[in-house]
């Protein structure tokens, strides 16, 4: 039988950190995200912000890797019902290490039998410990 762990409210976990390499982030934009900011050195040396930057989306999408990994709730997985409130602090470098903090915001009994944790789900750079991306993320409590 999987091993369920609830996060009580105001807890808080740190995840491991993970590198947003420059080739990943490469990759990724070809893939993903095929604008010049994410693509091209010398378009995004000329564009708004001003250097080769790593898709919003690749970074949320190592933050959702990091938070898995870190398993908040044991083995029971993270279900998702809804993600609001993305913010984007600044924009994020190739090579930057990342993080990620989650804390237990709130429990919401939903309708019939499940409930809620309501998450902050914020996505750090591990080494300045500044925020680049903060989130909620309403998560099926199994």
């Amino acid at each position: 039988m999987a091993e369920a762990r609830h996060m009580e409210v105001g807890a808080t976990i740190t995840t491991t950190t993970r590198r947003l390499t420059r080739e990943a982030a490469l990759g990724f934009a070809r893939e993903f995200d095929p604008q010049p900011m994410h693509l091209d050195d010398t378009a995004a040396e000329s564009g708004f912000f001003g250097t080769l930057t790593a898709s919003g989306w690749h970074a949320l999408a190592l933050t959702m890797r990091l938070a898995v990994e870190a398993q908040p709730f044991g083995d029971q997985p993270l279900i998702g019902a809804e993600l609001s409130r993305i913010r984007f602090s600044r924009p994020i470098l190739p090579e930057t290490e990342l993080s990620v903090r989650i804390t237990s915001e709130a429990i919401e009994t939903g309708k019939g039998r499940h409930a809620y944790n309501i998450l902050v789900v914020e996505t750090l750079d591990a080494r300045t410990g500044d925020v680049l991306i903060q989130q909620r993320w309403r998560m099926l409590r199994t």
